[in-house]
């Protein structure tokens, strides 16, 4: 048996299905911190049974390179660590899934012409892959996440089946990648070599909030590589008809309803379904923000909190 055979072997993709978060380091409350445990604690009465720990590194303004982040950040490796061995304790599943910051928010911006500056970039990555690999190792992760929402980058297949096969010699439970809904997730090449197939849900809805279009184009991915999918990222803003854009929070009237029947209805649709392995929704931060008068993300003292929990705890997964 070869060692490629062995890791897949040992990858849970079997394992139960995970009712998961995103759940990210927020100020003051950050990675390792009291307060960042006390909020842990409070996930499982949800149902929530998963979670993806979100660590940044940095990609500079005008700059090929990957910055690790330093002791001192946020989301450290101690921090990290710390908050897999609380999840552990608690019966909790932990998804790596290691983000780059960008100079514009969003690292489908990336894209270097010249051949030199993207051979550093992903030889800089590389390294990047290597230290995150290797602490999803240290910290008992179920699942590690090569790349999140890299969409002009993800064309290069090379390079990325090359990063996946360096991220397997690190570790051995599941690797995905987060895909960005639309032309990255329906066109990736690499979804063969990967044991999930990790998709950041944020594909428009009709105002009929019809999730069958959807449905259909996340089925004919599944079916072509016949691999679970993970949402990877899935959710809506707080504010009127976020279906139309889910990855916009641009400030409007709030609607915390809209929210939670946008939220109903991706459940009603995609729960069952004998092919979806989990959900992570984005997100649920270390210093429990939320509340009725925030319009962003998170469904934390919210009416979609409400939602997710009755599915989560009785939904039959």
């Amino acid at each position: 048996m070869t060692r490629r055979t062995l890791l897949l072997a040992a990858a849970p993709t079997s394992a139960p299905f995970r009712r998961g978060v995103n759940f990210t380091a927020e100020q003051p409350d950050v990675y390792g911190s009291a307060g960042a445990r006390q909020m842990l604690r409070q996930l499982p009465a949800h149902g929530i049974n998963s979670i993806a720990l979100v660590p940044f590194g940095f990609t500079p303004r005008q700059s090929p390179n990957v910055r690790l982040p330093g002791r001192g950040s946020w989301e450290s490796d101690e921090g990290v660590a710390d908050l897999a061995a609380q999840a552990r304790q608690l019966g909790i599943r932990v998804l790596l899934k290691p983000h780059v910051w960008t100079p514009t928010g969003f690292p489908g911006d990336l894209f270097y012409a010249n051949p030199a500056d993207r051979r550093r970039w992903f030889e800089d990555y590389g390294r990047f892959v290597d230290h995150y690999a290797q602490l999803a190792t240290r910290i008992g992760a179920e699942i590690f996440c090569v790349g999140n929402e890299f969409i002009k980058l993800s064309r290069d297949e090379h390079e990325w089946r090359a990063l996946i096969a360096r991220a397997r010699r690190h570790f051995a439970g599941a690797v995905t990648y987060a895909a960005v809904q639309g032309e990255e997730f329906e066109n990736l090449r690499f979804w063969d070599a990967l044991d999930f197939i990790g998709l950041n849900n944020y594909y428009p809805l009709p105002d009929t909030l019809d999730c069958s279009a959807v449905l259909a184009k996340v089925q004919n991915v599944q079916r072509r590589y016949r691999k679970p999918v993970l949402f990877t990222e899935c959710g809506y803003s707080s504010f009127v008809h976020p279906h139309r854009q889910p990855w916009d929070e641009s400030t409007r009237e709030l609607s915390l309803s809209d929210q939670a029947r946008s939220c109903e209805a991706l459940l009603q649709a995609f729960y069952q379904q004998p092919w979806l392995a989990g959900l992570y929704w984005w997100k649920i931060g270390t210093n429990g923000f939320g509340g009725p008068g925030d319009g962003s993300h998170t469904p934390w003292r919210k009416p979609a909190m409400q939602v997710i929990s009755r599915w989560y705890r009785t939904g039959g997964r």
